[in-house]
């Protein structure tokens, strides 16, 4: 269905390498100048191949060569095909979000990344629909392992450095399950896991507000209604006295003319008190007085004819007027001062007069006040109840998406349990390879649902769980199996990439060779590329290898001989 067959770039900065059906290695080998088979380019090749298949370029380990050994426009071209369709895809790292597509020579320059990943998962799954399929990115992200996530698990194929969260969807699809009813479960999962958000912020409100658990919410919204209860019916003795509406103004009226006079008194105070400093004959020393006048006089010569005691006398009258007209001034201060008070202590009776009138129970003290605190209290009820009945829908909601996701879990169950015999499928191809490699049969595939986030569990044993190379070959284990077994041949893209997967014992990897070879039959209308260090087999193992392995070499790669032909140091 999908089959990649050639890898080249524009202008030439690599040797291309071309690739047919069946198996494709590509070789680190040693040379005269250097025994090492690591650094060579394997991965390089295979992130290239990635790249061109619209892996995003943050993502990939093209991201950490220097701009110094690669040209940001170099075009890196993939000739491949999707269900006989001939595709081409050249994509840049200088404009790597916008890919040059060539379907069956028609060129397409206007894609963007995410639109070509569209277009290519309509033509491999036949919908864009990804609820239904998935996306042909997630696809080959199953297909073509990152070599980051160290083959550590059958689910998580991405770098194990990245907090990416475990995707069946591709798994499912290649067992023949929907997975539109996982996906959808997968959301009610985000759904509850938002309203708990939401439920915790509310909880956090509520006893903020209350300063008191959230267990007495209630309790304090009822003691809250009640003081707000007790206020309005204050008001209400107000509202419903007979000529209410005169007795409220005249209060009112009365509490703003108080406020008045009492900001005038103050001012009047204050001023009498400055004046009150001037108090008494403020008179300027005659011996100072004689200095001064005998300096001027000295100074102005005969314009001053005045003798000292005129100059005394007139500085004397001078003050007497200035201290006639401050005690003026302070009189008038104080009978107006005198009056103020006057004015208070009647408006002050009259104010309490009023207050008796409508105050029968001795609560209400000033109208204003009342009517502020009822608003504080209206307010802090209406914040409290709104903050309660978000967190009651909240939990009314989750308990509703809880029921939906159990029922929903439920008939996805029923899917899976309709899909056992492509799993059996898949567990028997297992079997069969698991007996050529490991020469037994102890080995199993498990497919449950369970009501939990994760959703679907796979259970997955072999003869030796556990372990690094184990790990290794329990993934060749599951992915050739899902290539090869007979139930997914109408889903599967009939394509398969391994990148250093064969960190494994040198039994292991002759006896997974082997298998290849032997049921080559199988691999005619399918691809398997993997990279491969030569110096990974012995003479021996080469011997017992039943094939040569240079009739599969698409590329052989040495210290002096590299992918991209230089030496550099990622960034």
């Amino acid at each position: 269905m999908m089959k990649i067959l050639k890898l080249y770039s524009t202008p030439q900065v690599f040797t291309p390498i071309s690739f047919t059906s069946g198996v494709n290695i590509i070789f680190g080998e040693t040379s005269f100048e250097s025994k090492k088979t690591n650094g060579v380019g394997k991965s390089i090749c295979i992130e290239f191949i990635n790249f061109c298949l619209l892996k995003r370029y943050s993502e990939s380990r093209l991201s950490k060569i220097p701009s110094s050994s690669f040209a940001q426009d170099t075009e890196v071209c993939l000739d491949f095909t999707i269900k006989n369709k001939n595709i081409t895809i050249k994509r840049t790292i200088e404009n790597q979000k916008n890919p040059t597509m060539i379907i069956d020579d028609v060129v397409y320059e206007d894609y963007n990344i995410d639109e070509a990943n569209k277009y290519l998962s309509n033509l491999m799954f036949g919908t864009l629909d990804y609820s239904k399929a998935p996306s042909f990115r997630e696809m080959l992200g199953l297909l073509a392992r990152d070599e980051r996530s160290e083959f550590k698990s059958i689910i998580k194929y991405y770098d194990t450095d990245k907090n990416i969260p475990e995707n069946y969807s591709p798994h499912l699809y290649l067992l023949g399950i929907d997975t539109k009813l996982y996906n959808e479960i997968k959301l009610i999962y985000k759904e509850i896991s938002d309203l708990k958000k939401i439920k915790s912020k509310a909880k956090k409100d509520i006893e903020s507000i209350t300063k008191n658990t959230f267990e007495n919410a209630s309790a304090e919204l009822n003691d809250l209604k009640g003081q707000i209860t007790a206020i309005e019916n204050e008001i209400n003795l107000l509202e419903n006295f007979e000529g209410n509406s005169i007795v409220r103004d005249d209060i009112i009226k009365l509490e703003t003319e108080i406020e008045c006079l009492r900001s005038r008194n103050k001012v009047l105070k204050h001023e009498f008190s400055k004046i009150s400093f001037f108090d008494g004959d403020n008179y300027i020393d005659e011996n100072e007085l004689e200095e001064i006048y005998n300096q001027f006089k000295n100074g102005l010569g005969d314009f001053i004819k005045k003798d000292l005691q005129e100059v005394i006398s007139f500085k004397k009258k001078i003050d007497l007027f200035k201290n006639s007209l401050f005690d003026n001034k302070k009189n008038s201060l104080s009978k107006e001062i005198k009056s103020i008070e006057n004015q208070l202590k009647t408006l002050d009776k009259e104010y309490k007069k009023k207050l008796i009138i409508i105050d029968k129970h001795g609560v209400l003290k000033n109208l204003k006040v009342t009517i502020s605190a009822y608003q504080a209290k209206v307010e802090e009820q209406s914040l409290l109840a709104g903050f309660m009945e978000l967190y009651t829908k909240a939990d009314d909601d989750m308990k509703s998406k809880k029921i939906e996701k159990t029922n929903q879990t439920s008939l996805f169950d029923l899917l899976v349990t309709d899909a056992e015999p492509n799993i059996l499928s898949l567990e028997s191809q297992i079997l069969k390879l698991h007996k050529y490699i490991m020469g037994n049969e102890k080995s199993s595939l498990k497919v449950e649902v369970k009501d939990k986030a994760q959703i679907v569990f796979y259970d997955f044993r072999t003869f030796e769980d556990g372990g690094h190379s184990i790990n290794r070959e329990q993934v060749f284990l599951y992915d050739v199996g899902l290539l090869l077994s007979p139930n997914s041949q109408e889903l599967h893209p009939k394509l398969l990439i391994h990148d250093n997967l064969f960190h494994v014992d040198q039994d292991t990897l002759v006896q997974s060779l082997n298998y290849l070879y032997e049921n080559s039959n199988l691999m005619q209308d399918k691809q398997y590329i993997l990279t491969l260090n030569r110096d990974k087999l012995s003479e021996k193992n080469l011997e017992e290898l039943m094939f040569d392995l240079d009739d599969y070499a698409v590329a052989s790669l040495t210290k002096t001989n590299k992918f991209l032909g230089i030496h550099y140091q990622e960034i």
